[in-house]
Formats: structure tokens, C-alpha cells, sequence
């Protein structure tokens, strides 16, 4: 662990408000970013006239939505924002909003049984973004979730998003909680707050005032409330909620022994919990009262580059670029830009990479901040392994996968089982942070973890 302050945004704490992104005059729709390579097809084809809302790709539990009412222009290749290349639909704007500038009707989601929220969400086209980006319908389908875990900050100390929209939408936060809840056939829900913010006395909506309960919003589910040590790095992974609620769920477990393995460290991995961050909640609720698909995001945007810093509601599809221009352009020569935090995102090569429901921040850093680094042989200086918070050698993780990939290996079932030890990496990038010899190991123990699974 080191200190979060080390990489704490200049921006926290500093925004009460989001600006609406401006419109992108095309659209890039991304729709092949989850990790489980489901394969996600258009149902447009060049030439059709589409509007807001409507669904343009299906696939596996996956709909994609058309972020503005236009005519579908290209169908093709595309980078994406989590760094890769994918297909992805281009929608040039033309015609009617059916929900820009419209009023929002509340609906009552609490009749409804598990099958038809499942649909719901699966309909709206809702992503868990905890973490990696997953269809969330996939995850709370095939099994009940027992215990849902909804982190209330970032996890990353250099955005600032998460903490922003569960400060400033609480209320919808804790109801669409509720609809994942029960969708997904919770026996608990765990509000995990940052000791250190306000968003400790915000939660408490979630109960009555004498404590119990809301039985409107979670009828028959227990509401736990823990705080997360947020002054050390990293404070907001899954395992670090585990163990914030070990004691505040003891009673919990004891009346239910089933869900004992949720509140595990060695045992949540392989049991039914399920880990959501405030944007997901947000779009449960918007999907069920509010009869709303996921067609944007709240992006934060940042970087010594820039005339000025926001959270900005931007339409999926909206291109790096635009964003930017948006926050009163560049003031000076960019060199990188970062999607998803300094320390836990990646890097991306264009201002045309289009802003996904993957995306949670941007930063553009100036050609002043980057010093030129070059990828050196291991010198085996032990640095990755001293600050690894879950003991994990990387750079031997590193090694042997590397020589697995080249077929270069003496011991197979030795080299397997380091192999399948990257499975506990909880992907922090500390070990990135310290190597002298600039080895990606965060990016090829994530690969390996992709092989051990």
C-alpha cells in the first residue's frame, strides 16, 4: 500500500455539478468492449434511419443503443477507448430526441418479479463498470448473487466520477441498488463509503430514521454500512470491501451461514457476490423508473492540457477530441491521453477514440509531464514484489509468462501454477509504479489471469 495522496486529482472535491457534453455531429458507437469476447452483431444496416434510444447491436445479453436520432453512415473498424481495436457503428445526427429535452416519467419497478427486471436491464443495456467492463445482465442471470457490494468512491485516487455521481445522485444511487438487488435475488446489500467523505451521511437514506431497513426499497434485505480507509492505495477493490465488512456482517452471517463465503477474503472470488460502483446503480434506476437505455456517461475530464476541467454527461459516441474542445481546448502541446485514471487506466493514441460506456475519465497530459522511458531487461531488484498489497511476485509472474507465450519453459507445472497465482492480482499497477526497468507487468499479469480463468 503507499499513500492515495500521491495521486489524488487536483479536481477532487472541487465539482457540485455536471455539464451536458455537447452533441456529436457523428456518433461512433462502440459495441465489442467486454472482455468475454461475446460476439455482438449490428441489426442496422448503412442507410437506416435510427433514433435516440433505439437498440443497433444485440448479442449474448448485450444491447447497444443509438446515442442520438441520425442515419446509420458506416459500419467498420474502429479504436476503442479501452485501448484496442473493434467494430463499431457511426451514426451521423438528424431528426427527433425521444429523451434529450423530454420530461422523465417515474414508473413503479417494485411489482415487478426477478424475470421481469432481469429484462429490463438486459434491455436497457446496462454494464457493470466495478472493475472491467461486463454486461451486467450476464453476471446476475445465470446464478442468484447473494451479497451486492456497491463501492460508493473511485477506486482509482486520480478520478474523481464514482464520488460524484453517488454524492450528487444518492437517492437514485440507492434505488437503483435496490432494482439490482432484486433482480439478482440479494440476501444483503453492503454500502461501502470513504471514511473521509461525505457520501458516510448521504447513505443513510437508504434506511428509516430509526435505522432498520427501508422495506420499500429492500423488502427482506439486510443493509449493511461500512466504512473504507480511503487515505492508503489501493482502499476500493473488492477485496478491500471484503474486509471492511467482515465485522459489520457477523450477525449477518450468522442468521444466513449461506452467504458466509461473501465476506470471505479467501472465499469471495468463487462465491456469490457481486461487485457494482455508483454508475451502474445509476443506470439500474434509470432503466426501471425511468424507462431510460444507457446512451451516456459522466465522464471526467482533466489534464494540464486543458483551458479548464469538468464532469461532463457526455453522449456515448462522442469523440476524445470533442470533449475536449468542450473544456475550452488545449492550452498546451499534448502528449498523452489517459482513459480511466493515471494509475489504474490506459493510454490511448487519438482525440477520434470514441468516449463508451467504459470510459469514467480522460486526462491529457502535456509533452512537459512525460519523460521518455524505454522497456529493460528484469534486474530482479524485488521492488514489485515489496509493494504488492495481496504478496504476488510480479516480476516473476512476469518471467514465466513470458516464457510460456515463447515456449520457452523447463517445468511446465511449475511455471502453471505462477501462472494461476495472478489470478489473486487485484490489477492495481503499483508494481508498474516502482520497476526501474519500465515492464508493463500489470498488462501481461492481466493476460495471464485471462489464460488461468
Amino acid at each position: 500500500m503507499v499513500s492515495a495522496s500521491n495521486f489524488y486529482s487536483e479536481d477532487k472535491g472541487l465539482f457540485s455539478r455536471s455539464l451536458n457534453s455537447f452533441l456529436p455531429s457523428t456518433a461512433i458507437v462502440p459495441i465489442e468492449e467486454e472482455k468475454s469476447q461475446i460476439p455482438v452483431e449490428p441489426v442496422v444496416s448503412v442507410g437506416d434511419v435510427v433514433a435516440e434510444g433505439q437498440i443497433v447491436a444485440v448479442g449474448g445479453g448485450v444491447n447497444v443503443h443509438s446515442p442520438v436520432p441520425g442515419t446509420v453512415s458506416a459500419i467498420g473498424g474502429e479504436q476503442y477507448a479501452n485501448g484496442k481495436q473493434g467494430k463499431a457503428i457511426r451514426i451521423k445526427l438528424g431528426g427527433k430526441f425521444s429523451f434529450v429535452g423530454k420530461k422523465r416519467s417515474r414508473h413503479d419497478w417494485r411489482a415487478l418479479g426477478r424475470d421481469s427486471l432481469l429484462q429490463v436491464i438486459r434491455m436497457a443495456g446496462i454494464v457493470n463498470t466495478f472493475k472491467d467492463m461486463s454486461t451486467l445482465f450476464n453476471e446476475i442471470s445465470t446464478e442468484e448473487r447473494k451479497v451486492v457490494f456497491v463501492r460508493l468512491f473511485d477506486d482509482d485516487p486520480s478520478r474523481v466520477v464514482d464520488s460524484f455521481v453517488a454524492e450528487n445522485f444518492s437517492e437514485k444511487v440507492i434505488e437503483g441498488t435496490a432494482v439490482i438487488a432484486r433482480a439478482c435475488g440479494a440476501a444483503a446489500v453492503v454500502f461501502a463509503y470513504e471514511k473521509q467523505s461525505s457520501e458516510s451521511r448521504r447513505i443513510y437514506r437508504a434506511s428509516k430514521d430509526d435505522g432498520s431497513p427501508d422495506q420499500e426499497l429492500f423488502p427482506g434485505i439486510a443493509v449493511l454500512r461500512v466504512g473504507v480507509d480511503g487515505k492508503h492505495y489501493p482502499s476500493g477493490t473488492a477485496l478491500d470491501l471484503v474486509f471492511a465488512s467482515r465485522s459489520a456482517s457477523k450477525a449477518l452471517v450468522k442468521d444466513n451461514p449461506d452467504i458466509a463465503g461473501c465476506f470471505e477474503p479467501d472465499g469471495f472470488r468463487d462465491s456469490s457476490a457481486l461487485f457494482i460502483d455508483p454508475q451502474t446503480a445509476l443506470s439500474a434506476f434509470e432503466a426501471a423508473v425511468e424507462k431510460v437505455p444507457v446512451m451516456g456517461r459522466f465522464v471526467h475530464v482533466t489534464g494540464d492540457c486543458l483551458n479548464s476541467a469538468a464532469i461532463l454527461n457526455v453522449k456515448i459516441g462522442t469523440t476524445l477530441g470533442e470533449v475536449a474542445e468542450q473544456c475550452g481546448g488545449f492550452k498546451k502541446k499534448l502528449s498523452r491521453i489517459v482513459v480511466n485514471g493515471i494509475v489504474s487506466g490506459v493510454c490511448v493514441g487519438s482525440l477520434d477514440v470514441p468516449v463508451s460506456k467504459f470510459v469514467k475519465s480522460v486526462e491529457f497530459i502535456p509533452s512537459a509531464e512525460v519523460r521518455f522511458q524505454s522497456i529493460e531487461n528484469c534486474v530482479r531488484c524485488g521492488q514489485c514484489r515489496k509493494i504488492c498489497p495481496v504478496n504476488l511476485w510480479p516480476g516473476n509472474i512476469y518471467r514465466v509468462f513470458r516464457n510460456v507465450e515463447d515456449d520457452d519453459i523447463h517445468d511446465f507445472d511449475d511455471s502453471k501454477t505462477v501462472i494461476e497465482s495472478a489470478r489473486l492480482c487485484i490489477e492495481c499497477g503499483l508494481c508498474n509504479s516502482v520497476c526501474p526497468s519500465r515492464l508493463p507487468l500489470k498488462q501481461m499479469i492481466a493476460l495471464a489471469k485471462s489464460e488461468s480463468i
